[in-house]
């Protein structure tokens, strides 16, 4: 075949497929119309989600910071100070309401503030359960182990020193040396070992930490402690 039969051939070829196409719009026009506005609405819908989304996410940024600055503001009043009960029964009820709307850090943050909120009322039990729950919610944010570790003094407090040793040891297990409550989380464990009669496990876990973390607190106390087993 010649260039330009070829050429020809492929030119009605084309026409072919545009006269087709043109053909199946013509027929189906109002079906692509509303195709495209699904689609456009899809989108659009998407968008406003999105945006709603944000802007209640912003919102619970804003509620936190207000909740933590009334926490922190109820941490230098007394039980018996005027306006104490009113200003504690405001941030439960603030904290209660932000902490089931969802797990991002707002509500994660409200959990674990309820927890600590518990501890300081000796309510060990409701301190066990919030920071259990944010543990279990706040996957690998830095509040999942510090929640893990106030857990494990919580149930301390509660006399179930095996509970405290398992959540002392999933600190470790699960966040490694270099989380911020690895210190604290050796040193319960070593404590609860010596406790519980496994001197030498409890000098093992006391010697890691002074070789780990050997400017921390802990690790000071834990070589005076080697001394004397």
């Amino acid at each position: 075949m010649s260039k330009n039969k070829k050429d020809s051939a492929e030119l009605t070829l084309t026409e072919r497929i545009e006269g087709s196409l043109n053909s199946f719009l013509a027929r189906n026009k109002k079906v692509a119309i509303i195709v495209l506005a699904v689609v456009v609405i899809g989108l659009i819908t998407l968008g406003i989600v999105t945006s709603v989304n944000n802007k209640n996410l912003q919102a619970q940024f804003n509620t936190i910071d207000l909740l933590e600055t009334a926490y922190s503001d109820l941490q230098v009043m007394g039980s018996e100070d005027e306006g104490y009960q009113a200003k504690y029964d405001e941030l439960v009820a603030g904290l209660n309401d932000l902490s089931v709307k969802g797990k991002k850090y707002p509500s994660l943050k409200a959990q674990y503030l309820l927890g600590m909120v518990a501890f300081e009322k000796v309510e060990y039990q409701k301190s066990l359960d919030s920071f259990v729950l944010t543990y279990s919610n706040a996957g690998k944010n830095y509040l999942a182990s510090l929640a893990l570790t106030n857990a494990a003094v919580s149930a301390e407090e509660l006399g179930n020193d095996s509970l405290a040793l398992e959540y002392y040891t999933k600190v470790i297990d699960e966040f490694g040396l270099s989380a911020a409550e690895a210190p604290k989380a050796l040193f319960g464990q070593a404590r609860l070992q010596e406790k519980s009669g496994n001197t030498e496990l409890a000098k093992a876990t006391l010697q890691q930490l002074a070789d780990q973390f050997p400017t921390s607190e802990f690790a000071k106390i834990a070589t005076n402690r080697l001394a004397l087993l």
